[in-house]
This record gives C-alpha cells, structure tokens and sequence, in this order.
C-alpha cells in the first residue's frame, strides 16, 4: 500500500530564516541590547562597587536601551508606513 500525503510543508534547507519585514534591523539590535545588558549585569560587581550605584547604572543602561528602542522602532514604522510596506 501506499502511504497518504499528509501534506507537510517542505522545507526549503537547514538553518534560521526571519521572514523579510523592516522590523529586522530592530530586532537585531534588541539582540545585541540584550546580550550587552547579561554581559553588564554579569560583569557590574567587577566595575561598580557600591550596590546603588550598581542598581544606578543597571537601570539608567535600562532606561537607555528602551528609549533607543522605542525611538528606532517609531523610525522604521514611520518609514515604512510612509513607503506603504
């Protein structure tokens, strides 16, 4: 006998593929956000002493990051609304 085709989705090759959006240069960069926080949250005891001010820079690196976010994400939306993407 012969077995039915359930159909599957072929894939295309190995690896990771992100689906074509503007969205992806900010998504890159909240990668290398993310990986800079663990590194700087890891690393504060060895570069700051005090724990306020540890708990100073972590949030003010916090507060950094999601501004930058933010604005890059308002950017790329603006941009791409304006081109119709």
């Amino acid at each position: 006998m012969k077995e039915k085709d359930r159909g599957s989705v072929p894939q295309r090759g190995r690896g990771f593929t992100v689906a074509p959006s503007p969205f992806n240069s900010v998504k890159l960069e909240l990668g290398v956000i993310l990986v800079a926080a663990i590194a700087l949250g890891v690393g504060i005891d060895r570069l700051i002493f005090d724990p306020l001010l540890q708990m100073v820079a972590l949030g003010g690196a916090g507060v950094v990051a999601a501004l930058w976010l933010f604005w890059r994400t308002h950017r790329v939306a603006r941009s791409a609304g304006a081109t119709g993407q």
